[in-house]
């Protein structure tokens, strides 16, 4: 077969009556070669080459962003899980080790030690490594710390459990700053609140189970040898899961999507090379609306970890022998408030109102903590669980709020660091919350600890107040525009509907191949026919690569 004169193999085809004399030059092809929209040819091992190895100006976002997020989900659930199992049974751990109550609660404030001074190289390697080196680290962490706990549920190894926990509580620095980045890696602008508020959804799902399991399996028991095997039960399974979860992680989880998803990330991508990550710091702590958000973020999470981590304390101090009904207040607190996290995510991606919801959802966080303490003294445990559900909805549903916040203010900065001092906040609210409050509790009563929750919140709500709504990355996204790897299906009226008409970057002898290939068209619909004008390939893709010489 000769080429054409415009270079492309094939002729036109006779004109055929039924088409009203509208016709098309349908290029026919070998089988390693693809001839796209504009006319410009490229072989398929080109394209495949291309499309694995280049961060490519076309923006589009691929199905397969379910499959990372869920595999983040499912870490990030496993190490909240190892972070509360020990405090919701602290009077079982407390007995069964011989240690003051102020040691079991380190079980959970290691979580928030070890979080602060790892956080700015945590966030350093999350920018300059990306994700899969830091899902590896965070999965391999995780599983190294169950097994060591597993090892240390013995009476006389309670520096190993700690240890244990320690290492999961590093895990922990290379997750809980995640679910923005991967959200902004991965998904594109009508999603990625959504996808942040999964992410944290992951989160406070593990800590649902926290609540739930370890009550149901270790129980209180006057021999040592019961309780052991109790807790050897729980860990052993816990080191399993995070196990297979390592694997899954290793052969499955990806750096990223081989283009970005949103014009967004595409922008922030190039404003940000040859910037340095402490220029990044200077930038955010220099940012008056994000150090406000950064303190305000504090104090209602760590808040929030403080309850976590004392609930136990707060309600056995009411109603002793309830440590099941324990588990269950904890557990109404953390489902409402992963169905909070989804319910703001799905609302930041409709409505884009920012400073609105964050106000809103702080006071209702207040009024919960507010009612939470009143309800301690009714004697009515259902009235606490349904109060908690309450708290919960809001407290936890401003984690994934104040993640997007933070991103909208602080663009094009990384939303792995921004997320990750928003947390380094929260753990250094939270330590101090957690040791006053706990011994306010053991002192004074529950009621004298909620009410120092109750007047930080407060606090916090007029630091919230005055943060500005300087939406950055909404002003970058306004011209934005995305493929879906499953193509919408051409209609009548836009024949074109899901095909990206922004080219990459193209040669010289390409825009000619062009030029030739879109005059012949022109030519050919001269003829007339009510299609006059539309494309013979409406479903072909413009990628333009390097001249190929057929």
């Amino acid at each position: 077969m000769e080429p054409t004169p415009n270079g492309l193999y094939g002729a036109p085809p006779p004109e055929n009556p039924s088409t009203n004399g509208d016709y098309r030059p349908r290029p026919t092809t070998p089988d390693n070669i693809t001839v796209v929209k504009s006319g410009v040819v490229q072989t398929k091992d080109e394209m495949a080459r291309r499309e694995e190895n280049s961060w490519d100006p076309v923006v589009r976002v691929y199905n397969r962003r379910w499959v990372m997020l869920l595999l983040f989900c499912l870490v990030s659930m496993s190490n909240a899980f190892q972070w509360i199992q020990y405090s919701v049974v602290s009077n079982v751990v407390k007995d069964f080790y011989d240690v003051s109550q102020m040691a079991v609660d380190w079980f959970s404030m290691v979580y928030m030690l070890t979080y602060i001074p790892l956080i700015l190289p945590g966030t350093w390697l999350l920018d300059h490594s990306g994700l899969r080196l830091i899902g590896v680290l965070a999965a391999s962490l995780n599983c190294a710390g169950a097994w060591l706990k597993y090892t240390g549920a013995r009476p006389d190894l309670f520096p190993v459990a700690m240890g244990g926990q320690a290492v999961a509580a590093v895990a922990q620095v290379f997750i809980l700053g995640m679910p923005a980045h991967v959200a902004a890696t991965w998904f594109g602008a009508e999603q990625v609140s959504t996808a942040c508020a999964i992410g944290v959804f992951g989160n406070q799902f593990g800590v649902a189970i926290g609540f739930v399991i370890p009550p149901l399996i270790v129980k209180p028991h006057e021999d040592d040898e019961v309780v052991e095997k109790g807790m050897k039960t729980m860990f052993l399974i816990t080191a399993l899961v995070t196990t297979f979860l390592l694997i899954l992680i290793l052969l499955f989880y990806k750096e990223r999507p081989p283009r970005p998803p949103s014009r967004a990330q595409l922008e922030g991508q190039r404003e940000k090379e040859g910037k340095s990550f402490l220029d990044s710091i200077w930038a955010l702590t220099t940012n008056f609306n994000f150090v406000l958000l950064l303190i305000s973020y504090g104090i209602n999470v760590g808040s929030y970890y403080a309850i976590g981590t004392l609930l136990n304390q707060i309600v056995l101090s009411e109603y002793p022998d309830a440590e099941v009904e324990v588990g269950i207040i904890g557990l109404t607190l953390v489902l409402s408030g992963i169905m909070g996290s989804v319910v703001t995510g799905l609302w930041l991606d409709k409505t884009r109102i920012y400073r609105g919801t964050c106000i809103t959802v702080y006071i209702l966080s207040l009024t919960g903590m507010a009612l939470f303490t009143g309800s301690m003294s009714l004697n009515q445990l259902w009235i606490v669980g349904a109060v908690a559900a309450f708290l919960g909805f809001f407290m936890t549903g401003y984690l994934p709020l104040g993640f997007e916040f933070a991103a909208e203010l602080t663009y094009p900065e990384s939303e792995g660091t921004s997320s990750g001092l928003l947390n380094a906040s929260a753990q250094a609210f939270g330590i101090p919350f957690t040791i006053l409050v706990g011994m306010v509790i053991s002192n004074q009563g529950a009621l004298y600890g909620n009410l120092i929750l109750t007047g930080s919140l407060f606090i916090g709500s007029i630091i919230t107040a005055c943060i500005k709504a300087d939406l950055r990355r909404q002003r970058a996204e306004r011209n934005e525009s995305t493929v879906e790897d499953s193509k919408e299906a051409e209609t009548p009226d836009n024949p074109n509907r899901g095909i990206t008409e922004e080219p990459a970057v193209v040669t010289k002898d390409e825009r000619k191949h062009e030029a030739e290939y879109d005059k012949l068209n022109n030519d050919g619909s001269e003829t007339g026919g009510e299609n006059s004008g539309s494309s013979g390939h409406p479903n072909e893709s413009c990628v333009e690569l390097d001249d190929l010489e057929l």
